[in-house]
């Protein structure tokens, strides 16, 4: 008897790990990717791309390429451009591993089935799963006491018209680095306070883009003792929300905690069975896993438990 696939829903870290992992272990397996904004990892991967490739230019070409048009134009469509390559280098890995890859909007319509919404059919698409990973990430998002303030959240800064003179960016994830420096070697003047430890690489390659950096526990803006001078714009990276209000989670059962993440078992398993939670949209599981890693091992053999106690599958096995 034929195994089902394994549905992985989402661009987050665990995905390509998961994915290929899977099929080594001989299951089918179909990816199904959302709009690449959804994923502050894979904005992060894309960011450090294109600071590489910026960084290995010299400043006089990095001139030239804001004197063709220039400002916020110019960064949205490198920080696309970064994108678009992240996930073609990602569909090919899996694509030649022999994962299926869906490009598409996914929603839970009941258990064991997803609607796919995608700009290319005029109708949703209805897709069964055996087992299903969600994968979807987090995403920085602001209060609402903050949106009133002019506190701007990443997508935010990108739609502006025109590039900030001074940027100040609280946060130390690598979206937060990543943003900064992008914008450093740009000619805005950029400061970026942090209330965490800095991803090494990351940091590395904002300091060398001109990003001022100093490090304040529990930075808030306009707190005492963090002076932001009234024309700097403020970008904050530090508040990550589970990107999950479009996955219909309560056609399954499923609720997520105040910050939209998912409650996860000792065996990453949610509320609803045969789904599972991986990555940073996991908010709490008892186990406490510490690596993609672990994730991984302990996802697969549920799908391995999964697989051999469903009705005929174990006769056939033991034949």
């Amino acid at each position: 008897m034929l195994q089902r696939h394994l549905t992985i829903v989402g661009n987050d870290q665990p995905t390509l790990q998961l994915s290929l992992a899977a099929v080594r272990n001989g299951h089918p397996v179909r990816c199904v990717y959302p709009e690449v904004r959804h994923s502050a990892w894979l904005i992060g991967q894309a960011l450090r791309r294109l600071l590489l490739r910026l960084l290995a230019d010299s400043p006089a070409s990095r001139r030239t390429l804001s004197g063709t048009g220039g400002g916020m134009p110019l960064l949205r469509a490198l920080l696309r451009r970064a994108l678009a390559d992240e996930v073609i280098d990602q569909r090919s890995q899996l694509s030649a591993a022999g994962v299926t890859v869906l490009f598409s909007e996914a929603a839970f319509r009941r258990p064991g089935q997803l609607t796919l919404h995608s700009s290319q059919r005029r109708q949703p698409a209805v897709l069964d799963f055996g087992c299903c990973v969600i994968v979807s990430g987090v995403r920085h998002l602001l209060p609402e006491s903050d949106v009133q303030r002019h506190i701007m959240d990443t997508e935010r800064l990108f739609q502006q018209a025109h590039q900030p003179s001074e940027l100040c960016v609280l946060g130390a994830d690598e979206v937060a680095l990543g943003v900064a420096a992008l914008f450093s070697l740009f000619g805005s003047s950029v400061e970026l306070i942090a209330d965490d430890d800095l991803p090494e690489t990351m940091a590395e390659l904002a300091e060398h883009a001109g990003v001022r950096i100093r490090s304040r526990a529990g930075a808030a803006p306009f707190a005492a003792g963090i002076q932001v001078p009234a024309e700097c714009s403020v970008l904050d990276c530090r508040r990550a929300v589970g990107f999950t209000e479009h996955l219909n989670l309560t056609s399954i059962g499923v609720e997520t905690d105040d910050s939209g993440r998912l409650w996860c078992s000792n065996r990453l398993e949610t509320w609803c069975q045969h789904v599972f939670g991986a990555g940073s949209v996991v908010g709490f599981t008892a186990a406490g896993f510490s690596s993609v890693t672990a994730q991984v091992e302990a996802i697969l053999q549920q799908v391995a438990v999964s697989e051999l106690s469903r009705p005929g599958k174990s006769q056939s096995v033991t034949r």
